[in-house]
């Protein structure tokens, strides 16, 4: 189910948690649903255990999931309107849309790129 790219410039821990907030949005994980276990998607990928747990704090931490302990992790109720994620993902990526306007990436080559990539998850 999990899709590591190993020679993406994105972390693999980040890989994780997209993937798991991909399939909160999708539908797959509804609120209150057991997820897989952090040693299920460690094997699966092939991943060392600590990356795939650093993916699960993180998105703990960003009220995106809860666990129990010894019970696993599960997704939080308001999971799928956690908007300090998207909040979050505006701040860092601003520099980086100011840097390519000074490169001379125009105004709508960054929309049709944009428009793209919204294209690929429908």
């Amino acid at each position: 189910m999990f899709e590591i790219d190993l020679r993406s410039r994105i972390p693999i821990y980040e890989q994780i948690k997209n993937q798991i907030l991909l399939y909160i949005r999708m539908g797959v994980y509804k609120p209150n649903e057991q997820l897989p276990s952090i040693r299920a998607v460690s094997q699966q990928t092939g991943i060392n255990v600590n990356t795939v747990k650093k993916a699960f704090a993180d998105l703990e931490a960003e009220g995106v999931i809860y666990s129990l302990v010894g019970r696993g992790c599960y997704v939080a109720q308001g999971a799928v309107d956690n908007t300090s994620i998207a909040e979050k993902a505006l701040k860092e990526i601003e520099p980086e849309i100011r840097s390519m306007k000074t490169k001379g990436v125009d105004k709508a080559t960054l929309i049709s790129l944009i428009e793209q990539i919204y294209s690929e998850d429908d």
